[in-house]
This record gives C-alpha cells, sequence and structure tokens, in this order.
C-alpha cells in the first residue's frame, strides 16, 4: 500500500463545492461517471456540486474537470456491446492481479478486469495506471481523463464518504446534513453550493480505510495540490483554525445536561466540534475507541485539535456529547 494511505488512517480529523444544488444523474448532461475505491488517488480542478433526489434517495454529486490519475488502475466500464457505457473506475493496486513489490509499474495493470458486485459481473478495460512515485515515472507524464462528475449515496442510510464530503465541500458544511440515518432525507438538497474559495482549485483526493465499532468505513481525504493542506470543514485547504476559534472556552455540558446537542456543538472550538462531528458521521459509538481517537488527534504534531482544548471542554463532556 502507498505510505500516503496508510499515513492518513492513523489520522482522525475531519474534513467537511460553484453550481446550487439541481438535479440527479439521470437528469445531468452526461460527463462521465468516476466511481472510486479506497487507496487510490486522483486530481481535479473542483467545478460545482450537485444534489440529486429521487426515489432511491438523495445524493451529492461533485463534478471536476481536468481530471489526473495520481496512483492506482484507472478502467472504463463496459457494457454487453462490448462499449464503453460512460463509468470510470478507479481501482487500488492491491484489487489488481499484481505482486505488490517494489518492482510493481504502470505496466503491470491488466488490460481487461472484470468484478463482481451482488451476483452481476462488470467488465472493465483500461485506461491508464499509474504508481505514485514510482522511479521510472515522471511526475509531469500525468494521465489525463477529462471532466468527470461523482455521485455519492448510500443504502439505507448516507454513506460515510457521502456526509464528510457534503461537511467538506458545500458552503452549509454541517449544516448540509439534515438527517444522518435517512437515505431519504439527509442532504439540504434546495441550499448546498459549492464553496467559493475551493472553486476553481485543483484538489488530490483519494479515501482511506478506517476501523469503526463493528465494521470499517472509507473516510475521505482532500488536498489542495497548491498550498499542499488539508481541506477541512470551512478552511479551504489554508491554515487551520483561527487563534481566536481555538481559544474560545464555551462552558461544558456535563453528562446530566438538557442543553441541545447541536447547539453546544456550534459554541465549541471548531477542531473540538470537528471531533465530534466526525465521530457522529461514522457512527462511533465505542467509548474507548472515542478516547483513544481523541488522545491520539490531540498528541499529533500538526492537528489543530490540541491536548489544551481537550482539557479546556473536558473529554466527558466531549464523549458525552457524542453519544448523546
Amino acid at each position: 500500500m502507498n505510505s500516503k494511505y496508510s499515513a492518513f488512517q492513523s489520522n482522525t480529523s475531519t474534513t467537511s463545492t460553484t453550481s446550487t444544488s439541481s438535479g440527479s444523474d439521470d437528469g445531468y448532461d452526461r460527463d462521465a461517471q468516476l466511481k472510486w475505491k479506497p487507496n487510490a488517488s486522483f486530481r481535479g480542478v473542483l467545478d460545482s456540486v450537485y444534489a440529486g433526489d429521487n426515489k432511491w434517495g438523495q445524493s451529492l454529486g461533485v463534478k471536476f474537470t481536468d481530471g489526473k490519475l495520481v496512483d492506482g488502475v484507472l478502467m472504463e466500464r463496459l457494457d454487453e456491446s462490448g462499449e464503453a457505457d460512460g463509468t470510470l473506475k478507479l481501482f487500488a493496486w492491491e484489487q489488481m492481479p499484481v505482486i505488490l513489490d517494489k518492482n510493481l509499474s504502470a505496466d503491470d495493470a491488466p488490460d481487461v478486469f472484470t468484478e463482481e458486485i451482488v451476483g452481476k459481473t462488470y467488465k472493465y478495460q483500461l485506461v491508464g495506471a499509474r504508481v505514485e512515485g514510482e522511479e521510472s515515472s515522471d511526475p509531469e507524464d500525468t494521465i489525463d481523463f477529462g471532466d468527470f462528475i461523482m455521485w455519492e449515496d448510500g443504502g439505507k442510510k448516507p454513506s460515510s464518504t457521502a456526509k464528510v464530503l457534503a461537511q467538506m465541500l458545500t458552503n452549509l458544511g454541517r449544516d448540509s446534513i439534515v438527517d444522518r440515518n435517512d437515505i431519504m432525507n439527509w442532504l439540504a438538497v434546495n441550499r448546498i453550493e459549492a464553496r467559493e474559495d475551493l472553486l476553481g482549485r485543483e484538489l488530490e483526493v483519494f479515501k482511506i480505510v478506517k476501523q469503526g465499532d463493528k465494521h470499517d468505513f472509507h473516510s475521505p481525504v482532500v488536498i489542495d495540490t497548491k498550498t499542499g493542506e488539508q481541506v477541512r470543514i470551512g478552511n479551504g485547504g489554508s491554515s487551520p483554525a483561527s487563534s481566536e476559534s481555538q481559544s474560545s472556552s464555551p462552558e461544558p455540558a456535563t453528562k446530566e445536561s438538557s442543553v441541545d446537542t447541536s447547539d453546544l456543538v456550534s459554541d465549541l472550538p471548531e477542531p473540538v466540534a470537528d471531533f465530534i462531528e466526525f465521530c457522529q458521521d461514522f457512527g462511533l459509538t465505542d467509548e474507548d475507541q472515542i478516547r483513544t481517537n481523541l488522545t491520539e488527534m490531540a498528541e499529533e504534531d500538526g492537528n489543530s485539535l490540541t491536548g489544551e482544548m481537550v482539557d479546556e471542554v473536558g473529554e466527558d463532556e466531549i464523549v458525552a456529547t457524542i453519544l448523546e
């Protein structure tokens, strides 16, 4: 596995697009649709964000221009006649029939690949492949795949990736989420727009696998390629939250408090609020795991969440707010 992905797996910080919300995938004037797997990376210039709402539920559409493959194997899906059907899929190298060692190269990618999902077999043909950091690979020799859109939704409830990207890339931030557990009504479909500070910016995007209470979940990571900074809720990939927001001192709520959770979160230092939203988005309910994640994040160099903030608010109060 590319060490970039494992580095982010140990970081539990949260991340939270120009067009107003509109339509759904069926009504969109078709760009290629990109589906993506964890531990594979692409770059693209953020163009717009859409909200889809149909009989299967609500979805978040994120459109990019000037797509570039960074790491992984990019395939196009074929229909029954063998023609490309307009869907691209980005696979991680570990999903390919290859030997994962130091000799791995883009030439090892198969020309054709099949996968089975819920009893149905899908066939793909190779568009291009890259091994990030490969010695023989020229960083300027990019694999371009044009404009595309990603649709993020879920099953009975929205996926963790959908919820985090909605908060990270839209103007509403945390308020973009209406109901975390209802696929039919999870997104503020009539109010979301792309974050103006991210429009026209080239972003690198990938997702990693994190461990939940009962199941693993996918956590997206977005990086501003110009600044090298990770995009978080409301920061546009630049500097962390301001010292003013970090030094605020809300009165912590106790476990017996009747204070509404949403009001409490909005009054907390932003890095603490981000951590609470992260745990709630991903359905973390194991108290020991929450405390471990909180401690690791506060102790990690370069994180906007600090041990002083945790002490200021109170670890017990943070955990209680997450579990309410």
